[in-house]
């Protein structure tokens, strides 16, 4: 089984497909705000692509997409040098 950090299509990781395209798609007038929305669907859509392409399970593929789609999504943010939106202390109820 493949790890999900190298799962790839024809030798293009899945995660730089998905950030290219969602910058291209952007780019071409895509609104912003639904980005990581269409990230996550094109991890999907490349992740069962894969999945089906090494007799993975769909299923597999699907919820591989999920989390593809969001580290694409999340390397976009740390590329770009954003700080999360709240402090994690903000979040978290303190133990």
């Amino acid at each position: 089984m493949e790890s999900i950090m190298t799962l790839s299509l024809y030798g293009l990781a899945i995660p730089l497909i998905v950030q290219v395209s969602v910058g291209w798609a952007k780019s071409l007038g895509f609104p912003t705000r639904f980005a990581p929305h269409l990230a996550s669907a094109l991890g999907i859509a490349c992740a069962v692509t894969a999945a089906i392409l090494n007799g993975q399970p769909i299923l597999w593929g699907v919820i591989a997409g999920v989390f593809l789609g969001a580290i694409a999504s999340g390397a976009y943010d740390a590329a770009l040098g954003r700080p999360a939106d709240k402090p994690v202390d903000e979040v978290l109820p303190p133990i």
